[in-house]
């Protein structure tokens, strides 16, 4: 019985003192949560969308020079018409959040990276606009997933 004791202690001792896996953490996951339920409101929204297509598209149109015209709050728009419904968090926003982006397209499919946008997706602005979802996808190492699974969690870059 004592040895059952002993080693129920040094289970408890070694998972408790693992340490946390900071992509995995539950202030991540709650703002994963939350994420996907606000690009999901938004990207079903067709009144927002179309608005906030028409605003990126005439930044884009008054000066294709300007850096970042292409980025909006919550939208990033491609050179085929493309476009990508999203939200992120930078580590630099709440440390307690490692950084995540996840995104809803228009092919109906939805993406996360762990890509360093920065705050406000600030990163982009001297980027030149992608040609297209998957022309994204391969610069910004953004991946696919189901939009409810912690499979969006997983590290896509560095």
């Amino acid at each position: 019985m004592a040895v059952l004791a002993i080693a129920g202690g040094v289970a408890i001792f070694l998972v408790a003192s693992r340490p946390i896996d900071p992509l995995r953490a539950k202030p991540r996951k709650d703002w994963k949560e939350t994420a996907i339920a606000d690009i999901e409101r938004r990207a079903a929204d067709t009144n927002w969308l179309q608005s906030e297509i028409r605003t990126v598209t005439a930044q884009i149109a008054q000066d294709r020079s300007s850096e970042g015209t292409w980025v909006s709050q919550g939208l990033l728009l491609f050179k085929n018409g493309e476009w990508l419904v999203f939200t992120n968090k930078c580590s630099k926003e709440d440390p307690r959040i490692r950084d995540i982006f996840i995104a809803r397209g228009s092919d109906g499919q939805w993406r996360y990276s762990t890509y360093h946008f920065c705050n406000r997706m600030i990163s982009l602005m001297p980027e030149e606009q992608p040609d297209s979802l998957s022309d994204f996808d391969g610069r910004f190492f953004a991946r696919r997933f189901d939009g409810r699974s912690d499979e969006c969690l997983k590290k896509t870059w560095r």
